[in-house]
């Protein structure tokens, strides 16, 4: 590149540099957080449903569940 070419481009940054980073992905916080969004509920309820500490008390809520998981009702929690 010439001298008169590099002054024209501009100089990278700190900022820059991170920006051009690509996003991390994190599959389970990503779920927790899909799960959470799409039904209209906290993070910490959604963790609280997978490790089985409760269960939804809206139906609709199990049915959302079962579409964003692909399971049927009788396969999210152990019996």
């Amino acid at each position: 590149m010439t001298k008169e070419k590099s002054e024209n481009v501009p100089k990278m940054t700190l900022l820059g540099y991170y920006e051009t980073l690509p996003e991390a992905s994190y599959p389970k916080t990503d779920f927790v957080n899909k799960v959470a969004k799409e039904i209209g509920v906290s993070t910490a309820t959604v963790h609280n449903w997978i490790h089985g500490k409760t269960k939804p008390m809206n139906h609709e809520h199990i049915l959302k569940l079962c579409s964003i998981t692909g399971l049927k009702e009788n396969e999210l929690w152990k019996k």
